[in-house]
C-alpha cells in the first residue's frame, strides 16, 4: 500500500519536521501543500499512474478547508463508482483526516490563522497514521 501524508503550509517549521519525522518512520511520502491543486499533482506523482495498487492519503486540513476537502471526496467517490459501473480498473482509496489546532474557523475555504504558528492534533494523527482513524474509503 502506497502511503502519503499532506501538511499545509501554515504549520510551524518545527512542526513539519517532527511530523515528516513521524510519517517518515511509518513508511508515508511527505508532501507540503501550498495549493489543493499542487497538492493532488503530488498525489499522483508519488502515487503513480495506472497501478491497481490501494492508496492510504491522511490530510492535515483546518476546518474550513475541510469543508472544500469534503466536496472534493465526494466527486471523486461519484467518479469511483462510473468507473466500477463501466467495468474500468479502480484502485482501493482510504483517507484520513487531522484537524489544525488554532486559528479562528470560517465556513469555507481560508481562515484568519496564525501561519507559522499552528499545529497539528498529535493524538489523532498518530492513529491516522497507524491506520486507526479513516475518514472515508473509496
Amino acid at each position: 500500500m502506497r502511503k502519503v501524508l499532506l501538511l499545509p503550509f501554515c504549520l510551524s517549521r518545527a512542526e513539519q519536521e517532527e511530523i515528516g519525522r513521524m510519517a517518515g518512520e511509518r513508511g508515508y511520502a511527505v508532501v507540503v501543500a501550498r495549493s489543493t491543486g499542487r497538492a493532488l499533482s503530488e498525489v499522483r506523482a508519488h502515487v503513480g499512474a495506472g497501478s491497481e495498487e490501494p492508496v492510504r492519503i491522511v490530510g492535515v486540513v483546518c476546518a474550513g478547508r475541510a469543508k472544500k476537502v469534503g466536496v472534493g471526496l465526494f466527486l471523486l467517490k461519484i467518479r469511483q463508482w462510473g468507473k466500477k459501473a463501466l467495468g474500468l480498473r479502480t484502485r482501493r482509496i482510504e483517507l484520513a483526516r487531522v484537524a489544525v489546532v488554532g486559528g479562528t474557523k470560517s465556513l469555507f475555504g481560508r481562515r484568519d490563522c496564525r501561519v507559522g504558528f499552528n499545529v497539528a492534533d498529535r493524538e489523532v494523527l498518530s492513529r491516522a497514521l497507524d491506520g486507526e482513524d479513516t475518514f472515508i474509503r473509496l
